[in-house]
């Protein structure tokens, strides 16, 4: 992880754009704020389906 996928959690929420357009391109993103810290990532929508399919086939971090 580099510096540039690091934050600092937004007040006024005007950066949250930059973080999520962020972690769509370089995947997660790390926001610190006060008491700890958030991790941002994205994940393309899957298929389709039931949602008993896809909770039992483990969801979008096992593929």
């Amino acid at each position: 992880m580099t510096r540039a996928n690091r934050w600092q959690f937004p007040e006024d929420g005007n950066d949250l754009d930059r973080i999520f357009t962020a972690a769509k391109a370089d995947s997660p993103q790390l926001v610190f704020d006060g008491e700890g810290v958030f991790t941002v990532s994205y994940a393309k929508r899957g298929e389709k389906g039931s949602a008993r399919d896809f909770l039992t086939e483990g969801g979008p971090d096992d593929e």
